[in-house]
């Protein structure tokens, strides 16, 4: 099936008559339907495989390197209604044989019943293993530290209550990082240089929902390789912890950490400085919804991105008695995440 993979790859690109637009051809599955499995060829001449997914909103795999891209998108097909997809695309041109194999290994799994979602989850699992075995890329410097503060966040409420790591939903695409009962955490981390500040995207990042308390959890940390802060050493102390560590690994490889890529996660290391929350009430500085005469942005504004000046946050810190009367009521809360 590789072969007929990568063929039918240079067959669109040799008959494609829109080259700026997404070409694709159904790829014939025993079992499936002829919509289900499109490989195509995307505006950037780039190879990929569509997988029919019609009303999906599991969460997908974030790629944790810089040579992947998953995402859904609606296709349009000649005579047909829009269809909702998965598209597994493969960013570089040297990885095509590869990648291909990893279509093969996803259609394998379709064909044995797996849902896309789940077929997509394994085969960007796969193809994260082969780039480290290969040295392949990490995350970028930016991800790699916002996942530094996501685990020093969970460090602090697993040593509170072991049972409360699945309320990470950072790699899962969800709208918070953390959430247990009615709270609800962001986790940042920020780098020290200047005055410190935060930086908000979007609208509905500092919303609190009616009902729940939203929280900020801030890491401030600098660059330093010989610092004691890196990811290997936060999931080691986490999986301690925890009575499932199989399935906090699978939300680590959500996130893009894979213990085959450990030596070369341990070169990001970090000196942490400080680690504060701050409450998000009535009063935080920020841009909400209300400031816009019909909750959403301008007309033409697609997106809003700004920085918070934590100096000016200092009446929304919670002190460290605080804190640990907040983790404490985190832990002891029956309702499920």
């Amino acid at each position: 099936m590789i072969r007929e993979i990568e063929e039918t790859w240079t067959q669109i690109r040799q008959n494609r008559s829109v080259p700026d637009a997404i070409s694709a051809r159904p790829l014939s599955v025993s079992g499936l339907s002829a919509t289900d499995v499109l490989l195509c060829i995307t505006q950037d001449d780039n190879p990929g495989i569509l997988l029919r997914n019609p009303g999906g909103r599991a969460p997908l795999p974030k790629p944790g390197c810089g040579r992947l891209v998953v995402m859904r998108e609606q296709l349009l097909r000649e005579g047909s209604q829009p269809d909702d997809y998965i598209r597994i695309e493969c960013l570089e041109s040297g990885l095509e044989t590869p990648f291909a194999l990893l279509a093969s290994q996803v259609v394998s799994h379709l064909a044995s019943g797996a849902t896309p979602s789940k077929a997509c989850m394994d085969a960007v699992l796969e193809f994260r293993r082969l780039l480290s075995r290969n040295g392949g890329l990490l995350p970028s410097e930016d991800e790699i530290l916002g996942l530094v503060g996501e685990l020093l966040l969970l460090r602090r409420l697993v040593s509170a209550g072991p049972h409360l790591w699945p309320g990470w939903n950072g790699p899962l695409g969800s709208a918070r990082d953390y959430s247990w009962g009615t709270v609800d955490i962001e986790a940042k981390a920020t780098r020290m240089a200047g005055e410190p500040r935060l930086t908000v995207n979007g609208l509905d990042q500092l919303e609190p929902e009616d009902g729940r308390d939203l929280l900020i959890h801030h890491s401030v940390l600098t660059d330093n390789p010989m610092g004691t802060i890196d990811v290997p050493g936060l999931v080691d102390e986490i999986r301690e912890q925890i009575s499932d560590p199989e399935g906090f690994d699978t939300r680590l490889a959500s996130a893009g950490y894979l213990s085959e890529q450990r030596d070369l996660w341990l070169e990001h290391r970090f000196t942490l400085h400080g680690m504060h929350i701050y409450r998000v009430s009535e009063d935080f500085p920020r841009i909400r919804k209300s400031d816009f005469s019909d909750g959403s942005l301008p007309a033409g504004v697609a997106k809003l991105r700004y920085d918070i000046i934590l100096s000016n946050c200092s009446d929304f810190r919670l002190s460290t008695p605080e804190e640990e009367v907040l983790f404490t009521a985190v832990a002891r809360s029956v309702d499920t995440p």
